[in-house]
């Protein structure tokens, strides 16, 4: 499965269940199920994690899905606890 469309389904999941994640256990999650970053490394919960979240939200947005899209954006956080997308 793509990363973005494993992003997008766990989104959906958190949504459901009124969650959120925060970006660094996305990457260890996704680590968890061998999805490696463009460069073909783990993801560590930096950069990488936060551009494949915007990345995500892009890719749905160009594919007619804006509701995929907000649920993604508001799924994952900031160690702050802010959102790790802004729309």
């Amino acid at each position: 499965m793509d990363n973005k469309q494993y992003v997008f389904e766990l989104a959906t999941v958190l949504h459901r269940a009124k969650a959120t994640l925060p970006a660094s256990e996305l990457a260890n999650v996704l680590n968890e199920f061998n999805h490696l970053t463009t460069y073909g490394s783990q993801y560590s919960g930096g950069r990488g994690t936060y551009k494949l979240i915007s990345d995500t939200y892009a890719w749905l947005v160009k594919n007619g899905n804006q509701n995929g899209a907000d649920i993604v954006a508001i799924a994952f956080t900031k160690p702050d606890g802010s959102y790790a997308y802004e729309k």
